[in-house]
């Protein structure tokens, strides 16, 4: 946040307005001359900080490519520089949201994503509950009578889960995703823990992994994840990730609800804003899991930009006006 503080200098009061910014763990100190107290009018003042946000802005956002170049050398098409340069500029405003938002402004934010997040998530796998039926429950504890159980308990379930996960520090492991399948099936399917037999995937010419494959990859999965957290960028980071977990679907049921929740706390962990995958473009998501398993993750990046830009724009773009 951009504040005004008074130095002294020979006892005479000076006014400097001030900025700390935290980019990739390093800590920069930025600072700007406003005038000698009692000589700078309100309005020289509120202009001051104004052109000083701009300036931070520019900053921040040359700290920040300066870094991505250094990080990330080899980034793939269509993630290149000037898209990454966009998804930054983004995120910048995001975590300027989060820090300058009141703590139960903040509060409401992230209960309106999450709300909408799992609503869109479970509606991709068939959850009839309209949006206001869906707030009811997991706002109000309130379920109509004609209600269908599995889908009050997978709206219940899932909305908890992602909450908690939203601002979890803990690392990402295997046993994290089994007990996230378990709180996720809860009251709704006791096949918890790997599946025991194959599933299919209707409409998808994929073989998934066989059931007694499933632990070595998954445990090959986090490696995969281990050493590449680093080195490539976290949006291509969480899609391939997601895609890979979906090749093996380990589980006999929820595999599509918590492997868009991973991709999420993929992006949430490395420092990025979350993305939602509306109902509307389930088809889009589904083709461009598809030209993935052929192996060819061009239309899966595309797609992954494209839901990014959408979600800042429309979900959180808004609230960074009223800064």
């Amino acid at each position: 946040m951009v504040f005004v503080q008074e130095r002294k200098l020979k006892g005479i009061p000076y006014l400097y307005v001030n900025k700390t910014l935290r980019i990739k763990n390093t800590v920069f100190k930025i600072s700007k001359y406003l005038g000698r107290k009692g000589e700078v009018s309100d309005a020289q003042i509120k202009k001051g900080m104004k052109d000083f946000a701009l300036d931070v802005d520019r900053k921040t956002h040359a700290l920040v490519m300066k870094d991505i170049r250094k990080r990330y050398a080899h980034l793939e098409y269509p993630l290149d520089l000037s898209e990454v340069e966009k998804i930054e500029e983004m995120n910048i405003k995001y975590h300027e949201i989060r820090k300058s938002l009141h703590s139960k402004d903040w509060m409401d934010v992230k209960k309106r994503f999450v709300a909408n997040f799992v609503f869109e998530s479970n509606a991709l796998e068939g959850n009839s509950l309209t949006l206001k039926n869906f707030s009811e429950i997991v706002f109000e504890d309130k379920v109509e009578s004609s209600a269908d159980l599995r889908e009050v308990y997978d709206a219940k379930n899932s909305y908890m889960v992602f909450s908690d996960l939203f601002d979890s520090k803990r690392e990402l492991t295997e046993s994290a995703i089994i007990n996230l399948h378990k709180k996720i099936m809860k009251n709704i399917d006791n096949r918890v823990g790997y599946k025991k037999v194959p599933n299919i995937l209707l409409g998808r010419d994929l073989e998934l992994t066989k059931p007694e494959h499933v632990e070595k990859e998954m445990k090959m999965l986090i490696t995969w994840y281990q050493d590449n957290k680093d080195a490539m960028y976290p949006l291509e980071l969480a899609f391939k990730f997601h895609h890979r977990f979906e090749k093996i679907h380990p589980f006999a049921d929820g595999n599509g609800r918590i492997g868009r929740m991973l991709l999420n706390y993929i992006l949430i962990k490395r420092g990025y804003f979350p993305i939602i995958i509306r109902k509307t473009v389930r088809e889009r998501y589904l083709k461009a899991l598809q030209a993935a398993d052929l192996g060819t993750y061009v239309v899966l990046m595309r797609f992954a930009l494209e839901k990014a830009k959408q979600t800042h724009r429309k979900f959180f773009e808004v609230y960074y006006h009223y800064l």
